[in-house]
């Protein structure tokens, strides 16, 4: 029996291709994201300054992806995409050039952070508004889980990747070697032959044409609870950039190795829940969305006073694996709950509170670990997370599935 029949996206040809030619690119994106945040730390020695990072990579999503939403609609997703690889290779590119020229500096790696994120909050929405398009509806679950099995295998990978190179190439190497990765997904891209579905231009101010999705994802409640709830556990949960090297170094007191290690098991968990999500078309109710969040909450606060290493690894492997149970049944239920002419502008707004609440997740995680202590810090965090997940977003009968 052939590993097509297991994975049902795997089935479509195009997007056997993305799913190889991203392999590579993610592997170069965690090179770069981990020896970034690494670079920033030994740098400046500071929570909050680590924070301001991520919150500086994450702020272009809430700025603009309301209305690059719109904008997706309206053009081909597919030739999007490639402008978007392109413009992932210029900024690594640069990036790599600063610092080989040695003008690097905290302000500069800021600036290419906000770039970075401006890059994403075009190429995030257009790649969810894509997998329809590139796979169906039937098979969109098994893609969308793939897709996380694919960013989390490379985030196990990536990270460890990133410690061994970084004792024996420069940083500036590890930013050129993620600009390569992208050629192999431009390539890709460029060959598909997928048609697009371009919504109509109608003669309507882009501020109303705006409202109108607000207004649709607002009268639908499985749209607007998980679009809360994927917010909600972006921006306390997922900034594993934040405060894992805080709690590798101040906690497990295991440097940059113990850092690649908690994203290491975070990732094979993950891994492993998308792969097992990735063999059913099927996506869990809204029941199991809400308590898989809250089941989040709670294994970050048992994380946060273990100091035995591989005890602590464990638990972030089964947070790993219970956050992705969360997210793609959650990206796969807003997904399926969207009308076709709407999907660019619903996916731009999941883009802007899932990427859009990460700034704010960050500085408020780095703060809170400022003044009570790494440990006591995620403890806090956990149960906030829980707090806010149970009053906003809490299924009601109707919305059972």
């Amino acid at each position: 029996m052939s590993l097509f029949h297991f994975f049902p996206a795997l089935q479509v040809r195009n997007y056997r291709i993305f799913w190889v030619t991203q392999w590579i690119a993610l592997i170069g994106f965690w090179l770069q994201l981990t020896a970034q945040q690494w670079l920033v730390y030994t740098m400046t020695d500071s929570a909050f300054l680590l924070g301001l990072l991520s919150a500086c990579q994450f702020a272009p999503s809430l700025f603009f992806t309301l209305f690059t939403g719109l904008w997706i609609d309206r053009h081909n997703k597919r030739k999007i995409l490639i402008g978007t690889q392109i413009t992932y290779l210029v900024q690594a590119f640069l990036l790599g050039l600063l610092l080989y020229t040695g003008h690097e500096t905290y302000g500069w790696i800021l600036f290419f952070a906000f770039f970075l994120g401006t890059i994403d909050s075009f190429d995030m929405p257009a790649r969810m508004a894509f997998m329809p398009e590139l796979v169906g509806k039937d098979a969109l679950h098994s893609a969308i889980s793939l897709n996380s099995a694919n960013f989390n295998l490379t985030r196990m990978i990536g990270p460890l990747l990133a410690a061994f190179l970084l004792s024996y190439l420069s940083y500036s190497t590890i930013f050129f070697l993620n600009a390569l990765s992208l050629i192999p997904i431009i390539i890709a891209y460029s060959f598909m032959n997928v048609n697009s579905v371009i919504a109509p231009a109608e003669n309507r101010h882009p501020l109303q044409e705006i409202r109108e999705g607000l207004l649709e994802a607002k009268r639908n409640p499985i749209i607007y609870k998980n679009l809360l709830a994927a917010g909600i556990v972006s921006g306390l949960i997922l900034n594993m950039g934040t405060y894992g090297p805080l709690f590798a170094d101040r906690v497990l007191h295991a440097g940059v190795e113990g850092f690649g290690s908690i994203l290491f098991a975070a990732g094979a968990g993950s891994m492993a829940s998308g792969v097992l999500s990735a063999a059913s078309k099927k996506h869990l109710s809204q029941s199991y969305i809400f308590h898989s969040a809250i089941a989040c909450g709670l294994l970050l606060m048992a994380v946060s006073y273990i100091s035995f290493q591989p005890l602590a690894l464990l638990v972030f492997g089964i947070l790993g694996f219970t956050v992705i149970i969360f997210m793609v049944n959650c990206n796969t239920a807003i997904q399926l709950a969207s009308p076709k002419e709407y999907l660019g502008r619903i996916m731009g707004l999941y883009t802007f509170v899932f990427l859009g609440s990460a700034p704010f997740g960050s500085l408020l995680v780095s703060t809170i670990i400022e003044y009570l202590g790494t440990s006591a810090g995620l403890l806090v965090t956990g149960l906030l997370e829980i707090l806010l997940i149970v009053l906003y977003t809490r299924p009601g009968q109707s919305e059972e599935e």
